[in-house]
C-alpha cells in the first residue's frame, strides 16, 4: 500500500518528462532558406519552377534582382504568382509534431512594391491540417521604391515575424498566401522560415508540477517514517 503514492507521483512525472522531450525533437522546415536550388538560379534573376520541399510556389529569385536583399543566402521565394493578383500561396507539411504542443514559426517577408508604391502587400499564414489555431495576416514593410512605375529597388526591405500554432495531430501543413489586398501591389518575398521546437501547454506544466508535488511529499514522508 506503501509504494501506490510513489508509483502515481512517478507515473504523472514521467509522462510530463517524456511530454517535454518530444518537444525538444528534431522538427524542422525544408529548405527554410530556399537555397536547395541556389545553383539553379543566376544572379539577378527569377525562376519559375517547382520549389524543393514546397507546394504551391513557382518562383524563385536571386539577390540583385532589381536590388533584391534577401535576409538568408542568395535566393527566396514569391508569394504570388507573378502577376500580382493575389491568392496564390505557398505550403509545406511539417511532421513530427506532438499534439497539444504549441510551436512558433519564424520568418521574413518583404515587399516587391513594383506596380503600386506604397501599397501594403500581405501576406495570411494559417495551418490547413493538423491545427485549430487561427489564422493570421502580416504586412510587409514597404519597399524603398520611389518610381511611380518601376522598375526600382524592389523586396530590398525586409521584417521577420511569428506565427504560432497548437498542433493537434503529429503532422501540420502550414500556409503562407497573398491576399487579395495585395492585388496590384507586387508579389511579396518570402524568406528564412524556421519552426521552434514546441512548448507543453498549461495542462502539461499541470501534471509536471502534479508529478513533482507527488514525489516530494512521498519522499518526505519516508524521511518521517525513517526518522
Amino acid at each position: 500500500m506503501k509504494t501506490k503514492p510513489m508509483s502515481l507521483a512517478l507515473g504523472a512525472l514521467s509522462i510530463a518528462i517524456t511530454f517535454s522531450a518530444t518537444q525538444a525533437g528534431a522538427v524542422a522546415i525544408v529548405n527554410g532558406g530556399f537555397e536547395a536550388q541556389a545553383a539553379s538560379v543566376p544572379a539577378n534573376y527569377v525562376l519559375a519552377g517547382p520549389i524543393t520541399g514546397w507546394n504551391g510556389g513557382t518562383y524563385l529569385t536571386s539577390a540583385g534582382y532589381y536590388s533584391a536583399t534577401p535576409p538568408e543566402g542568395r535566393i527566396f521565394a514569391l508569394v504570388g504568382n507573378g502577376i500580382d493578383t493575389g491568392g496564390s500561396h505557398l505550403s509545406q507539411t511539417i511532421t513530427g509534431l506532438t499534439s497539444g504542443a504549441r510551436y512558433t514559426v519564424r520568418f521574413a517577408i518583404g515587399s516587391e512594391d513594383f506596380v503600386i508604391p506604397g501599397t501594403v502587400e500581405q501576406v495570411n499564414v494559417w495551418m490547413s491540417t493538423g491545427s485549430a489555431s487561427a489564422s493570421q495576416i502580416y504586412s510587409a514593410p514597404i519597399s524603398s521604391n520611389t518610381t511611380s512605375f518601376g522598375p526600382g529597388p524592389l523586396w530590398d526591405h525586409w521584417g521577420y515575424f511569428n506565427y504560432s500554432f497548437v498542433a493537434n495531430a503529429s503532422s501540420a501543413t502550414l500556409n503562407f498566401e497573398q491576399t487579395s489586398a495585395t492585388t496590384g501591389a507586387g508579389d511579396t518575398g518570402l524568406d528564412d522560415v524556421s519552426i521552434s521546437s514546441g512548448t507543453p501547454e498549461p495542462a502539461a506544466w499541470a501534471m509536471m508540477l502534479l508529478g513533482t508535488a507527488g514525489l516530494g511529499g512521498v519522499l518526505r514522508r519516508r524521511r518521517q517514517v525513517v526518522g
